[in-house]
């Protein structure tokens, strides 16, 4: 009897784990939460593509009847991708409950069994017939170190595995990307996102870098490459800095506009601020800024004012769970005043709950003072610049001090404040717009992007060292 029930035991918590992840139950719940709390929902399914969204989901919610995590997660994101809106998403919830089942979900997913010293032998072993892409590789912010090698089975194909990550996510030993040369160039055969979504982002190999869209760069760390990497801990790559060119040129660089960065980035700019109303040429590097808050960029406006600017604004779905989401905003790094101007906004919200409320109007920004330097102020965006980097490029745009260079911005910012809600059952974070803005439809930005003045043609590398020259 003893042995029955062990075994009997065993079948249940097989059986529980199979089911573990309820993909159903998390599909119906994102569907509600989405239908009742996006902002874009009601302009994006319309009369004429009811019968249709209808359809794509009754098939992807037939597909999460039987899915484990990975598939789940997949089928979710498809179904998001209906509305294309970059604050859209779904990922899975990193609360310390979860790591279990984080681990064991992407537990069985493809290897190429390898360690880092067993590789290192093979790189020094073949060092005079490897590829220029076989080495070790680290990104930017040093959450990854992989090994890429050239697959024995096809040969124009290299196999991206790793060789230290998170342990969470990734383990050593799982595939993180392949890729194809063909003709002396590479592409992503298949490159897998930190929750192993699968996609294929442009790829640029030179010099020892590889640049992955919006993925970011990643630097060869052996055999060593001429590349002189970020030497930064995890996560400081995105911290902004200042720097004196020559006698003619300060630029500053901020490359994420989270609240945690704005004391830094004001502090730059007052202690560099009789400096910079002297140069003659102010740079500002927002490249693969994806956005955080407007605030970031406020003390930049007076430097590269001439005339008022229009600023667009936007309304709120005053939904219960979207009200909340404001009301519980955390306030890192402000003051305040600013904090309090905050509060009363939810407050405000509140007392319109159920309504698209206006809840920003248009306005006019002026200042008392034109500050005759910096006299030129050329900004760099690049496909990766989204959300209120793109709210605070529609202002600069208008100075006529302001070129911008470089290549279109992704186009997030039509529909944007996003929140985010846990889904019944714990594990999955669902991200998703509240307000929309005023000026549509007008006039649409999202996957369409702010022009540049210039586009920085594709084989200049040092893009300061290109506006640097201009006059």
């Amino acid at each position: 009897m003893k042995y029955f029930l062990l075994l009997c035991s065993c079948l249940l918590s097989v059986n529980i784990n199979a089911q573990s992840c309820n993909c159903p139950a998390y599909f119906r719940d994102m569907v509600n939460k989405i239908e009742t709390n996006y902002v874009g929902f009601n302009f994006k399914v319309t009369a004429a593509n009811r019968d249709a969204y209808r359809h794509f989901t009754d098939s992807l919610e037939k597909s999460a009847a039987t899915a484990d995590v990975p598939a789940c997660l997949s089928a979710m994101a498809k179904w998001l991708s209906f509305f294309k809106d970059y604050h859209v998403g779904i990922s899975i919830n990193e609360d310390s409950t979860n790591f279990h089942k984080i681990r064991q979900a992407f537990a069985h997913t493809e290897r190429h069994a390898m360690s880092e010293q067993a590789f290192i032998s093979y790189l020094d072993r073949n060092r005079q017939q490897l590829d220029s892409l076989e080495g070790i590789w680290e990104d930017e912010s040093k959450a990854y170190r992989i090994g890429i090698i050239r697959d024995e089975q096809a040969p124009d194909t290299f196999i991206g595995f790793v060789l230290d990550a998170d342990s969470l996510f990734w383990m050593p030993g799982q595939v993180k990307m392949k890729i194809k040369k063909s003709a002396g160039d590479y592409e992503y055969i298949a490159f897998y996102s930190r929750n192993h979504q699968e996609s294929a982002p442009p790829l640029k190999v030179s010099n020892g870098r590889l640049e992955n869209g919006s993925f970011g760069s990643w630097y060869r760390a052996y055999p060593a490459s001429q590349v002189v990497k970020p030497a930064l801990k995890p996560g400081a790559s995105l911290a902004p800095y200042f720097k004196v060119l020559d006698r003619k040129t300060c630029l500053i660089a901020i490359p994420r506009a989270m609240l945690e960065y704005k004391d830094e980035i004001d502090s730059m700019l007052i202690a560099n601020d009789a400096l910079l109303k002297s140069t003659e040429h102010f740079i500002i590097d927002l490249r693969n800024n994806r956005g955080g808050s407007v605030l970031c960029f406020q003390k930049l406006l007076p430097l590269i004012y001439t005339n008022p600017m229009i600023t667009g604004g936007s309304s709120v779905l005053a939904t219960e769970e979207n009200l909340k989401s404001y009301e519980d905003w955390n306030y890192p790094n402000i003051s305040d005043s600013m904090k309090a101007i905050f509060q009363k906004e939810a407050i405000e919200l509140r007392a319109h709950k159920g309504t698209l409320y206006n809840l920003w109007p248009d306005d006019t920004l002026r200042m008392a003072a034109v500050y005759p330097y910096p006299k030129r102020v050329s900004v760099l965006i690049n496909e990766t610049c989204a959300s209120s980097t793109e709210i605070f490029l529609l202002k600069a745009k208008q100075s006529t001090k302001v070129k911008l260079y470089g290549r279109n911005t992704m186009g997030a910012v039509d529909y944007s404040d996003a929140a985010s809600l846990t889904l019944d059952g714990g594990l999955f974070q669902l991200r998703y717009s509240t307000s929309r803005a005023n000026r549509l439809p007008k006039d649409p930005i999202d996957y369409i992007g702010i022009r540049p003045d210039e586009v920085i043609p594709d084989n200049v590398d040092d893009w300061v060292g290109y506006v640097k020259k201009k006059k």
